[in-house]
């Protein structure tokens, strides 16, 4: 046995300290020698000489008569600096002498120490592996740089003997290479991010009855946090060319989130659950997780598993989509249930600005952008798919609409059956305007059907609103053909009189609805006194009195321009036609009549043979020749009538 430690001593060193003359010091015996370490511990305790100077491997007592010496000489390594180190936690320094130590343990032949070293060395490796696998296991949540680097540099070192030890056969090789603590890594690695994942408050795979969207919220922060915390301080630590770390954890936490989502899907799913659990699977981790930028340099998406089947996907999805085609429309039909309620309660509606004001519109289109939205949180290819579903539920919730507002509109008792009227007037133009703003959410089919619905609907709101007016006005355009009464300027001031009364309450419509409301009743009052003109009522033949009639219809022509300028119409195009009337009536030259009579035609080109007979019947001074040629006019022109606003085309002559 002596012969054996004096040929270590020789050819590694001394594991004990030596006085000036090379004899061995003996030392206090050390807490390290007990238990597991106790055999190393009396081993290098035997006498090695005639001093009986023992071998020990405590080295806080060491005092060197050559200090000089003593520091340009490296460390020994002993089992007591070894459990030191573990203490200490110099985890790399334990990890190399470790190495030395059982290098030369298992140099020698002696086979008693062989037999000895077993759980002698192993007590020291399982110190070191708890220590160093402790790091790793706390790393994840902890940021401690020095530790981290000892630890991952500690498995290093060991990996690189493992590849010695096979590599080198003509070396003696210890019995328990390789330790594969790479591989143990590994598995730390895995069981610490599903021990994380699992203590998570409100993480339980098997509770069916827990929050999706808190699960959810708190499995989603925590990957990311944590994948970001990899990325940032730990990869640092890890040499590349050894560690895939960034990767390695990315699957754990996968796998973790793969076998929750999994479990969770094997229960009864409701329609929220199955949009909550396609959210994260299609969009909220691929894109908002993995896909973060701090990310994905770092970590291959690509190369994870699908965290759910293309068959579950899809069985996920035919749950979703009825469900949010279901929620939206019974949104609708509440919202639209609440606003009748409040029609049939009599009350004045609500006023934003200067103008009466509903939520249905407001109401509806949430409810119709909620669902596009909601589906979009899944994928865009699903928000696709979900406009023309929606889009019909728009077009059957805005029929439903118009059909409650006919009905309603037979209430004209109500007090504010009126300023009712004027807040639908007002929401459906909210409507257009939506539909003008939403190019990308809507189809072109269910476009053009919901103008059509709106178009039909302000028909109806406008003709409920103007109905008294029109019923008064009747009785005051029949004057204008009677007897002298034609073409009265006091006639038509009446009217205009009328008029400001009626529409003065307009004030509470929408800018845009005030000005469609004034075009109206614009081209209400310009169609009744044309038709007026054209009833045969009269036919003048001097030609004084034609100039006069002449003279006075642009007079006419002119009261009803300025009344509507004021009131900001937009049906501009009506403002020439009675003055045009007026002029054929005015001149007697036959080519001029041609003449105006062709601009006429020209301007508002739905003009037939009959309105112009019916004007030319007014000149009782033409022949029936001169008739022909100027009514021929209008055959000879080619006119395109659908590029302008119908007017000749409402009127019906006698």
């Amino acid at each position: 046995m002596k012969k054996i430690l004096r040929t270590m001593l020789k050819s590694e060193g001394n594991f004990s300290d030596q006085n000036k003359d090379g004899v061995q010091t003996a030392k206090k015996k050390g807490v390290f020698c007990k238990g597991p370490l106790k055999y190393i511990g009396k081993y290098f305790s035997k006498k090695t000489d005639d001093k009986s100077t023992n071998i020990n491997v405590k080295n806080e007592d060491f005092k060197d008569d050559n200090a000089a010496d003593s520091e340009s000489k490296p460390e020994e390594v002993t089992v007591e600096l070894i459990q030191k180190n573990i203490v200490e936690r110099r985890l790399l320094k334990a990890s190399k002498d470790l190495i030395i130590l059982e290098n030369k343990m298992y140099s020698n032949t002696d086979e008693e120490l062989h037999k000895m070293k077993n759980k002698e060395l192993e007590f020291l490796y399982d110190e070191l592996s708890a220590k160093v696998f402790t790091v790793v296991k706390e790393s994840i949540v902890e940021n401690n740089e020095r530790l981290l680097k000892e630890a991952v540099q500690a498995i290093i070192e060991q990996e690189k003997e493992d590849k010695n030890v096979l590599e080198n056969n003509s070396m003696p090789s210890s019995p328990v290479r390789p330790r594969k603590w790479m591989q143990k890594w590994h598995v730390l690695v895995s069981e610490s991010v599903e021990e994380r994942m699992g203590n998570l408050p409100g993480i339980s795979p098997n509770d069916s009855g827990s929050s999706f969207s808190r699960t959810f919220a708190i499995l989603g922060k925590t990957i990311k946090t944590d994948l970001t915390h990899v990325v940032k301080n730990l990869k640092p630590h890890y040499p590349t060319a050894e560690f895939d770390v960034c990767n390695i954890y990315a699957k754990c936490y996968h796998k973790f989130l793969k076998t929750h989502i999994e479990n969770i899907t094997e229960f009864e799913l409701t329609g929220k659950d199955s949009h909550f659990i396609l959210s994260l699977v299609l969009n909220i981790y691929p894109n908002n997780i993995l896909g973060d930028p701090v990310l994905t340099d770092h970590i291959q998406a690509t190369k994870l598993e699908r965290l759910l089947t293309l068959q579950k996907i899809r069985e996920l999805k035919s749950i979703y989509i009825p469900y949010e085609v279901e929620s939206v429309r019974e949104w609708m039909v509440k919202s639209l249930n609440l606003e009748v309620e409040r029609w049939k309660e009599g009350l004045e509606p609500l006023k934003l600005g200067d103008c009466y004001h509903s939520e249905l519109h407001i109401d509806v289109i949430q409810s119709f952008d909620g669902g596009i939205q909601r589906a979009a949180e899944i994928t865009q290819q699903m928000s696709n798919n979900m406009i023309p579903l929606l889009s019909n539920e728009l077009v059957e919730f805005l029929k439903s609409y118009k059909k409650a507002f006919e009905e309603y509109r037979k209430n004209k008792n109500d007090e504010y059956f009126k300023p009712i009227v004027m807040a639908n007037i007002n929401c459906c133009q909210s409507f257009r305007e939506f539909v003008a703003q939403s190019d990308a959410k809507l189809d072109l089919k269910s476009k053009e059907a919901i103008k059509s619905i709106l178009t039909d609907f302000e028909k109806v709101g406008f003709e409920t609103l103007l109905q008294d007016l029109y019923d008064e006005l009747k009785g005051v355009f029949k004057r204008i053909s009677q007897g002298n009464g034609m073409c009265s300027y006091q006639t038509m001031q009446e009217i205009i009189q009328i008029t400001e009364r009626h529409i003065s309450p307009f004030g509470m419509l929408t800018q845009h609805c005030y000005k469609e409301a004034i075009g109206k009743v614009h081209l209400h009052l310009v169609k009744e006194y044309i038709t007026r003109l054209l009833k045969k009522k009269v036919t003048l033949k001097n030609v004084q009195q034609l100039q006069t009639l002449g003279r006075q219809i642009r007079e006419t022509a002119m009261l009803i321009k300025d009344f509507f300028s004021v009131h900001e119409s937009q049906a501009f195009w009506l403002e020439n036609i009675i003055s045009k009337v007026a002029e054929i009536i005015r001149l007697q030259d036959i080519g001029a009549i041609q003449l105006e009579v062709a601009t006429l035609a020209a301007e508002y080109p739905d003009i037939g043979r009959k309105q112009v007979e019916a004007i030319l019947y007014i000149k009782g001074n033409l022949s029936k020749s001169e008739v022909r040629s100027i009514v021929g006019v209008i055959d000879s022109q080619e006119r395109n009538t659908s590029t302008t606003q119908p007017f000749f085309s409402l009127i019906k002559p006698s």
